[in-house]
C-alpha cells in the first residue's frame, strides 16, 4: 500500500489530516502511532481548528524532523537543513493547491469543483512526501 493510499484510510476512520499524514510514516522513524496519534492531534483543522497551516502539511513537517532528527539537540546545520526541506515541501504543496493555509484551501475547493478537499489533501501530501524522500 502506498503512502497516499494508508494516509487516506487512517484518514476516513475519523483521524485529522495531521494525524493521518503522521500516522502513515511514523513507524518508518520509530515513532509509534499511539505517540503520533497523540502529538498531532492538536494540528488538525489548520491548527486547532483556526483553519490556520494545513494539518496535512503540519503531519508532514512533523515526518521530516523525524527523519532529520539525529540527535536529541540538533546542530545548527542540521536545523538549517531541515528548515529548508520544509519550506521546499510547502513550496511544492503551495504550488499545486494555491496556498499552505486551511481556510484559503476549503475556499477554493468550494469555489472549485476541481481543487482538492481535505481527503484528497491528506493523500497528495502524503504522496508528495514519500516522493520527497525517494530523491
Amino acid at each position: 500500500m502506498s503512502k497516499r493510499e494508508l494516509a487516506m484510510e487512517i484518514h476516513s476512520k475519523g483521524y485529522n489530516c495531521a494525524q493521518s499524514v503522521l500516522l502513515a510514516f511514523c513507524e518508518d522513524f520509530g515513532l509509534s502511532r499511539e505517540a503520533a496519534a497523540k502529538m498531532s492531534l492538536p494540528f488538525g483543522s489548520g491548527m486547532g481548528q483556526m483553519r490556520e497551516t494545513c494539518g496535512a502539511l503540519t503531519g508532514a513537517f512533523m515526518v521530516l524532523g523525524l527523519a532529520s532528527a539525529k540527535n536529541e539537540a540538533p546542530t545548527p546545520q542540521e536545523k538549517a537543513l531541515c528548515y529548508e526541506e520544509v519550506r521546499s515541501l510547502a513550496e511544492a504543496f503551495q504550488s499545486e493547491n494555491g496556498s499552505v493555509l486551511c481556510r484559503e484551501l476549503l475556499a477554493l475547493a468550494q469555489e472549485n469543483k476541481e481543487k482538492k478537499n481535505c481527503h484528497e489533501l491528506v493523500g497528495y501530501t502524503a504522496e508528495l512526501l514519500e516522493k520527497f524522500f525517494n530523491q
